[in-house]
């Protein structure tokens, strides 16, 4: 199976990476670039320079600079406007395939068994199903950070990011038949790491262990003041980790979820149908709850790796 990473870094992309590239259990193909948390330049350059950070070879790929219909969204003020803290990295010496990204996931999935491991807005993704619609039979699986599950949003009241920064595309992927794990933002919150874990990054010593550390200082800062207490959110870590190992959800069920796309107060929110009265068929499975220390193994291992 080959693997193709979509991601916004964005620090918890950072982790998601740097775990799915240095783990090796993933074949990954390369790295593809969109919106999000910060403007595509931004998550482009984070990419790169993660990449030469690891030393992996895993090309990297440019994709849209924004939604399909509405204005961009981004999360800089939990990122940082570099996206990685305001860190200041040093620009990469490599530079992005000439490619784009969405003709460069139709290629590989008319090639090869393919998987997706997205970790931001879907439309890179979208745009690639609308432009070849039998990517709906040739990619195998999403894993997917993304949506909520009990309504609870973290950019609306009731939206998680990832899906309100263009539910359009989102609507396209939930409606494409192709197989989809889903790891929500609730989720997410209850699988936050501890002071334990993060004194164990600050104490990595590899070149990307210190750099992940500093970037991740940003996100302490704002995900304490939020929740009261120390603790670090790595929301694309968890769907990096289920890609790896599915045996990191413990807790898991399977429902049709529509993207709600024209409501005033609730576009973008993932509505999670568990009855199914009308006949439809399940879209997702839906991780409910992960194995945090499971987790934070495979990234302190994965920043650790030498």
């Amino acid at each position: 199976m080959k693997w193709i990473i979509d991601t916004d870094p964005g620090i918890d992309d950072a982790s998601a990476i740097i775990t799915a590239v240095n783990s090796g259990a993933l074949d990954i193909l390369g790295i593809t670039t969109v919106h999000g948390n910060v403007g595509l330049n931004h998550t482009t350059r984070n990419a790169l320079k993660l990449v030469e950070l690891m030393g992996a070879d895993v090309p990297v790929y440019q994709g849209a600079s924004r939604p399909i219909l509405q204005k961009r969204e981004h999360a800089a003020e939990y990122h940082g406007e570099d996206g990685f803290g305001n860190t200041s990295l040093a620009e990469p010496e490599t530079k992005p395939q000439a490619q784009h990204a969405v003709d460069f996931i139709i290629e590989a999935a008319n090639k090869h068994e393919l998987s997706l491991l997205t970790l931001g807005p879907l439309t890179n993704v979208a745009l690639a199903i609308a432009m070849d619609r039998g990517l709906e039979k040739q990619i195998k699986q999403i894993v997917m950070m993304a949506g909520t599950s009990r309504a609870r949003g973290n950019t609306s009241p009731l939206a998680e990011f990832n899906i309100f920064a263009d539910p359009e595309a989102a609507a396209v992927v939930f409606e494409s038949g192709i197989p989809i794990i889903m790891v929500p933002w609730e989720t997410c919150l209850d699988t936050v790491f501890g002071p334990e874990t993060i004194a164990q990054i600050r104490n990595s010593s590899t070149q990307v262990g210190k750099a992940f550390a500093q970037a991740m200082e940003y996100s302490v800062e704002r995900t304490t003041a939020y929740l009261g207490t120390e603790v670090l959110l790595l929301c694309d870590l968890l769907a990096a980790c289920a890609a790896i190992d599915p045996s990191v959800i413990t807790e898991q069920v399977e429902a049709r979820v529509t993207v709600e796309t024209g409501g005033r107060f609730s576009r973008g929110l993932t509505v999670i149908d568990e009855r199914m009265d009308d006949g439809s068929k399940p879209n997702a499975s839906i991780a409910l709850a992960c194995d945090r220390a499971k987790i934070a193994k495979m990234f302190l291992d994965a920043i650790n790796a030498k």
